[in-house]
């Protein structure tokens, strides 16, 4: 690394650290062969010669009435350390004290909010498989007539056996219309509510985590996943309603 460099990382500008090394290789100067050898402004110069005397890096004696200046010893740049640690450790200080405030206002933040579509049943696997990520949690899916079986086969038998093994378990809401299907009644950690057709979305709604993930079974299905919280939790409230209906 060059000194000019490690001079500006310790907190010098550009400028000042032209005067600094100057001052270091002519010794004890007035301002007329720093001006010459810089060619800088007769003023910027005097202005940055009393910054680095503000700095502790320059001084200046008077002779006949002229005023010579010098840079001080270099080991005195370990001032400068010294005072940039002092500052870092003071700011380290102040965030801990602004850290919770800090923390709130991230909370009250808006939320961040991601939409993914799929497609095939490759894409809706990928869904499927990231449900199974949330041991223990609870799957809540509004508007099945049984698809998921008849799309995926095997596939379908093998997922649910993993899902109970991770102790997820399933509330389903279906439309009386396809009560007589039964398809999932003998499944395990299952409880299944059946309301009236009109109360059912034409797709299937599926709740998980902080997900929403709204599935067309078409002769090539499609979804459309959101994780947003707010509106997991929207879907949840209409869910429960569902549910809680007499």
């Amino acid at each position: 690394m060059k000194v000019e460099q490690f001079l500006e990382q310790l907190g010098l500008t550009k400028n000042e650290v032209k005067i600094y090394l100057s001052l270091l290789e002519l010794g004890s100067t007035s301002a007329g062969p720093l001006i010459k050898n810089l060619g800088m402004h007769r003023a910027a110069v005097y202005n940055l010669l009393d910054i680095l005397i503000d700095k502790g890096l320059a001084h200046y004696v008077i002779q006949a009435n002229r005023k010579y200046f010098e840079a001080t010893q270099p080991k005195r740049l370990f001032e400068l350390i010294e005072t940039k640690k002092k500052k870092l450790e003071e700011q380290e200080n102040l965030l801990k004290e602004l850290l919770p405030q800090l923390e709130v206002k991230r909370s009250l933040s808006q939320e961040s909010q991601e939409g993914t579509t799929y497609k095939g049943k490759k894409g809706l696997k990928s869904i499927f498989e990231d449900i199974l990520n949330y041991e223990s949690s609870e799957i809540q899916v509004i508007g099945v007539t049984g698809q998921f079986k008849e799309t995926f086969n095997a596939y379908f038998t093998h997922w649910h056996k993993r899902r109970v093994n991770k102790n997820i378990k399933l509330k389903i809401i279906y439309s009386k219309q396809a009560k007589k299907l039964k398809r999932e009644k003998e499944l395990t950690l299952t409880k299944i509510k059946y309301i009236e057709d009109t109360n059912i979305t034409p797709s299937t709604t599926i709740l998980y985590s902080d997900k929403v993930a709204i599935v067309l079974w078409s002769k090539t299905p499609m979804a459309f996943l959101i994780r947003s919280k707010t509106v997991h939790e929207s879907h949840k409230h209409f869910f429960n309603m569902l549910w809680n209906m007499k």
